[in-house]
Formats: structure tokens, sequence, C-alpha cells
């Protein structure tokens, strides 16, 4: 490009600079029309990846909130079956001896009930 300008007279010269500018014009403006465009889907972009990123992280807020909340009743559940055991083992001391000794006997057959966790709340209480 800039060869065989020595033919041109200075009005061409003139014509062929305009046309040049308005051609860089138009490629500046499609060029930052581009730009603008490529800007703002990155933009939507990230919205889109902070608003994720939120409910994940409420996601996982929520998952963590029910596992403390298994565990506080599963250490709940432990506790109220120790308790349980603990006061069985005490009563039927005070109702073999009635002074709090266990007195040794020959076992009898007793059946052994195993209660679910949920219902020794309710007998605790």
């Amino acid at each position: 490009m800039g060869e065989d300008l020595d033919s041109l007279s200075l009005k061409e010269l003139q014509n062929l600079e305009q046309k040049l500018d308005a051609s860089l014009k138009h490629i500046r403006l499609r060029r930052n029309q581009l730009m603008f465009e490529s800007i703002s889907a990155l933009e939507k972009k990230d919205k889109e990846l902070q608003n994720e990123n939120n409910a994940l992280l409420n996601k996982v807020k929520e998952i963590e909130k029910e596992v403390a909340r298994q565990a506080h009743i599963e250490q709940q559940d432990r506790h109220n079956m120790s308790s349980y055991h603990f006061d069985t083992y005490i009563s039927a001391a005070y109702q073999a001896g009635g002074n709090g000794l266990v007195e040794e006997s020959p076992r009898q057959a007793q059946p052994s009930i195993v209660l679910p966790p949920w219902m020794l709340q309710h007998i605790n209480h």
C-alpha cells in the first residue's frame, strides 16, 4: 500500500486521504463496538458466576447447619441412651438389694429390650 502514488495529483491524494480517514473511523468504530460487546458479555458472565457462587455458599451453609443439627441430635441420643442405661442400673440395684448394693444371685432370663433413641427422650423427661 502506498506504492504508485507518484502519478496521483494533489486532488486525487486528498481524496484518497479522506477515504483512508473514513475507513479508519469505520474500523475504529467497529473495533470499539466489538470491545464494548465483549466487556458487556464478560460483565454478564461475572454477575452470573457471582450469583452461582452465592447460591453454592448458601447450600454449603445449609448443609453445615444440617450436619451440626444431626451431630447435636446424635449427641443427645447418646446422652439419653447412657442416661437410660445408668437409670436402669441404679433402679435394678435398688430393687435387687434395697440398699443400693447389687446382691449376687443366679441370673434369671430377662428379655433384653432396646428402645430407639427417639422413644428414650419421652422416658427421661
